[in-house]
């Protein structure tokens, strides 16, 4: 399992032999069930995470709504990004919607082979250049559609998640109702 998170590391960009040994000897793995929380409102994130298997999302509450920022499946790395960079409290949640295995590098590990490598350095900068794409696409999206266009767009995206992602939380990704979503999914 943690040599899949190499292989992902490798595909963003080539670490050099030396780089690819020292992040072999960092990485660590956990397992968490089904409903249990990886990162908490007001905690610190410390941890880049790559998942093996399962799935988890990130969200947060505001005024008793629920809001869904992104859901993280296999081969993905996630963390919440902007507590982990400045190491201040994070706004999200991040809990496992099944039971997941991921193998993760703490923040000072990550400091460590970003000192040591330049080239675990240039997979770090290009991952949360990747990260920092993906948000300003789904804030434009967010602005840009309706919600049929942004189902349309979800399916599209994410159809191999679609057995594993509960309606009620698909709404809440779209920042629409159970019910508007329903009558959605009977047009198409």
């Amino acid at each position: 399992m943690l040599t899949d998170f190499i292989k992902y590391i490798n595909k963003v960009s080539p670490l050099s032999k030396e780089a690819e040994a020292e992040l072999s000897t960092r990485l660590k793995s956990k397992t968490f069930k089904k409903g249990q929380l990886i990162n908490k409102q007001g905690q610190i994130c410390r941890k880049l995470y790559f998942i093996n298997k399962g799935l988890v999302k990130h969200y947060y509450h505001h005024k008793n709504r629920t809001f869904i920022i992104r859901f993280f499946s296999e081969n993905n790395v996630f963390t919440v990004l902007d507590s982990f960079i400045r190491q201040t409290p994070a706004e999200f949640i991040t809990i496992a919607l099944e039971d997941s295995e991921l193998t993760y590098l703490d923040d000072q590990d990550v400091e460590a082979l970003c000192r040591n490598h330049h080239s675990f350095e240039t997979v770090i900068r290009k991952t949360f250049a990747m990260a920092a794409v993906i948000n300003l696409k789904r804030i434009k999206e967010m602005f840009d559609a309706d919600a049929t266009e942004l189902y349309k767009s979800f399916v599209k995206e994410n159809k191999h998640l679609l057995q594993r992602i509960s309606l009620g939380d698909i709404a809440s990704y779209l920042g629409i109702s159970q019910v508007s979503l329903s009558r959605i999914r009977a047009k198409n």
